[in-house]
């Protein structure tokens, strides 16, 4: 592997002004909530409610295969099958041979069972066309994969980039984080940065069961609130980390979880380091991490921490780890292959 200094992004995350925007809109948010009378929760709103949970806290509970990156070179570039539009082919035939019976006739529900008809050819259409690009999706990267296959085997830094940002599953890390990056600060090591969402994202207030047999809205506590954020956070870390060791041939990756907390003396909202842990796939392959609480699966890995539930984060120290590529060292790599070329 290769070092780099310049970090890669695979997920951006949101600027200064769009992050200032999205936290007045959150607040204004609970205001209106607070001051407006609401509906009682209905079984839907509760079942949004725990996936909303799961989502935050879960993500770790994956299932995980690492690649084989020598058998995917050996593989050969596939085309994607034609759109064969079976779907739609059976809804036409369908429309094609209604004939109105009797009863049809008589009570004037002909057009109504042709429009039905009608709606379910462009239903069966959009269904083939989703069928089709998924296939499209999974040929370009079995392709892409066969062509970075090489670099990657190498830990070529533009190549892991792409392969992460292929196989990383973003449609569920996006609801549990803000955004990627990764860094190269020296041979063989692989940092991933990851921006946690802010405490003031988390859900202020659960759905529940009252006493009286009726929904309702309970506030969450702060110390809830902040138990939420950690363990939010290190499931995201868990997820990400896993889903890099077994998309890459590396034997560690480690992670920064990075969060923006405001700041004691001005109140403005500053980014920092809250969490660092390294996880060997030798480690992680021992552990039974879907049964494991998130919180307690970074802290056995040795996750450096500083968190309780009546501050919840405070800023770590980082500087020790050599996380930023030794420029001088690069620089003297740099001129010794120079000379040897000359």
């Amino acid at each position: 592997m290769t070092t780099s200094d310049s970090p890669r992004t695979i997920l951006a995350t949101p600027g200064r002004i769009e992050r200032a925007t999205q936290r007045a809109s959150r607040a204004k948010a609970r205001e209106q909530r607070q001051t407006r009378a609401r509906p009682e929760p209905t079984a839907e709103t509760l079942a949004v409610y725990e996936t909303k949970i799961q989502q935050l806290t879960r993500l770790h509970c994956a299932d995980y295969k690492r690649l084989d990156w020598h058998d995917i070179a050996g593989r050969g570039l596939v085309e994607p099958a034609l759109p064969a539009n079976a779907k739609e082919l059976v809804a036409r035939k369908a429309l094609a041979a209604y004939r109105p019976g009797f009863f049809d006739s008589l009570l004037g529900m002909g057009a109504d069972r042709r429009r039905r008809l009608a709606e379910r050819v462009l239903e069966a259409a959009k269904a083939d066309a989703l069928i089709y690009a998924e296939a499209k999706r999974n040929a370009d990267r079995h392709n892409l994969d066969v062509t970075l296959a090489a670099s990657i085997l190498a830990l070529e830094p533009e190549a892991v980039e792409k392969a992460l940002g292929a196989h990383l599953p973003m449609g569920e890390l996006k609801p549990a984080l803000e955004g990627l990056s990764l860094s190269f600060p020296g041979a063989g090591r692989l940092v991933i940065y990851l921006d946690a969402l802010e405490l003031d994202v988390l859900p202020d207030e659960s759905c529940a069961m009252l006493e009286n047999g009726k929904g309702g809205y309970v506030p969450t506590s702060a110390s809830a609130l902040q138990e939420l954020h950690v363990s939010n956070i290190c499931s995201a870390i868990l997820r990400v980390g896993l889903e890099t060791l077994t998309t890459l041939p590396i034997e560690a990756v480690e992670v920064v979880a990075r969060c923006y907390l405001p700041s004691p003396r001005t109140g403005e909202f500053e980014q920092h380091p809250v969490i660092y842990v390294k996880l060997p796939y030798e480690a992680v392959q021992r552990m039974d991490i879907r049964r494991l609480e998130p919180t307690s699966a970074v802290t056995a890995l040795g996750g450096r921490i500083d968190w309780d539930s009546t501050r919840g984060f405070a800023p770590i120290q980082i500087h020790d780890l050599k996380l930023v590529a030794d420029k001088s060292r690069a620089a003297l790599s740099q001129s010794a292959m120079g000379s040897g070329g000359a």
